[in-house]
């Protein structure tokens, strides 16, 4: 205690030597945030320097074939951190055998000459996946002193990705392993109750043939507590909980090997209750039987109300009247007389209107009634809305994706998707733990 009293004494000292008259408590902060920086960095430099081994032993083995590789020299490194710059001279040694260069303190640190550090990687990478790269450089250089440019945190963020999407094809091979199946369903215990969710949001892409919209396709495993309301109109108290997201751009039919891989490491093959929500979307139930054809599915009620008021507006002409008769289907819709609403959207079928309304209702009623039995859903206490993924859908897609002006080369807006959806599933400390460890280059 008494020498940080000390220190603390002492740099006091060296400050208001620099500073005699203080603006502001701000201004003080900064300059003190400064210097806290620059001997963090000097300290960081020296710890180095210590680590050098100043008699390098004449060979060590070869990380590529195992076979001797000989001291050759020192070579100097330069090193980005999250404290700035520093420099570190390491023994290099060359394999006769496979003439394969290597530095040993690189590899037991994890050292990364005239790249990121880990640890800035990891931090850059957190404010890439919060903010356009452009703001996200801004807010990471005011936040740490250090500045990185948004090209730096793309490469951070997009590093990111595309771990989580080395994780994904490990898990897919996983997903397939027979053995790895058997051995799970031995071992480990499945969720008494498990809910599945898939979407999609649009991201501009740059392609060859121009500008295009493309589905960012999103999923997302949770479980939920809480009941439904007694009436649609009541308050909604389910919360989701344990919620892990998975996304990609890609065919609703490369999508689905992704669905069953997430939902394996989820254990959702082995659940008690597996429930699926969606929209309505053809791809999605198609994905959702492919893949888990013994899951409930269940029509997400927002979305089967949202087919009513359209309905109305173009059927009946006072204001009054339109919200009666939603509110009748909404009640009918809510008991479970799906055919009711379906009859009732038919009887205002106008054939002189051009995409009627009520016919486009009726039939999405009449595709989905296998999924609407919401008095059995609210018996059995199952969550019947898919605000989870939409929640995913508008943080993942709208408030990252996007942004004013934003169009993407196809392959960073996947890798910038799946690391903000790692992020938002507390995946990030599971991807960094990888990203320490770089693989060997020769």
């Amino acid at each position: 205690m008494e020498i940080n009293t000390e220190l603390g004494r002492l740099l006091s000292k060296l400050l208001q030597e620099k500073i005699t008259s203080p603006e502001s408590m701000s201004q003080m902060e900064q300059i003190t945030r400064e210097a806290a920086l620059e001997i963090g960095r000097q300290a960081l430099n020296q710890w180095l320097i210590d680590l050098q081994d100043k008699s390098p032993e004449k060979s060590h083995p070869c990380p590529y074939c195992k076979q001797d590789a000989a001291y050759k020299r020192e070579r100097q490194g330069k090193l980005r951190t999250v404290l700035g710059v520093v420099y570190c001279r390491r023994a290099y040694y060359l394999c006769p055998e496979c003439q394969s260069g290597h530095y040993p303190l690189d590899q037991a640190l994890g050292l990364r000459p005239n790249r990121m550090s880990a640890e800035l990687e990891r931090l850059g990478g957190m404010a890439g996946v919060q903010a356009p790269f452009g703001q996200g450089s801004q807010m990471f250089e005011a936040l740490t002193l250090v500045g990185l440019s948004d090209h730096s945190l793309a490469k951070a963020t997009q590093a990111y990705g595309a771990e989580m999407e080395q994780i994904e094809e490990e898990w897919g091979r996983e997903a397939l392993d027979e053995e790895v199946l058997l051995r799970q369903k031995r071992e480990k215990k499945g969720p008494l109750r498990l809910y599945g969710a898939v979407d999609a949001a649009k991201v501009h892409l740059r392609e060859e043939e121009g500008d295009a919209w493309r589905d960012l396709k999103i999923g997302a495993w949770f479980e939920a507590r809480g009941r439904p309301p007694q009436k649609p109109e009541g308050d909604w108290q389910i919360k989701a909980d344990k919620i892990s997201y998975y996304t990609d751009i890609c065919p609703s039919k490369e999508f689905s090997p992704l669905i069953w891989a997430t939902g394996v490491q989820q254990l959702a093959h082995l659940a008690r209750e597996l429930i699926f929500l969606g929209d309505g979307a053809e791809w999605i139930w198609n994905n959702v039987a492919e893949n888990f054809p013994n899951a409930v599915q269940i029509l997400d009620w927002f979305h089967a109300c949202e087919y009513l008021a359209p309905v109305a507006k173009v059927a009946f002409a006072t204001k009054e009247r339109q919200q009666t008769w939603v509110a009748e289907m909404k009640a009918a819709l809510w008991d479970g007389q799906v055919q009711q609403v379906i009859d009732s959207c038919l009887s205002l079928v106008d054939a002189t209107r051009e995409e009627d309304p009520a016919a486009k209702a009726a039939t999405y009623y009449d595709n989905n009634r296998s999924r609407m039995d919401y008095p059995s859903y609210r018996a059995q206490g199952y969550h019947i809305g898919s605000g989870t993924i939409e929640s995913g859908a508008k943080q993942i897609g709208s408030q990252r994706m996007k942004v004013a002006g934003a169009r993407w080369n196809k392959e960073s807006a996947r890798y910038v998707a799946k690391a903000r959806a790692a992020f938002l599933s507390g995946q990030w400390e599971m991807l960094a733990s990888r990203r320490k460890q770089l693989p060997l280059a020769i």
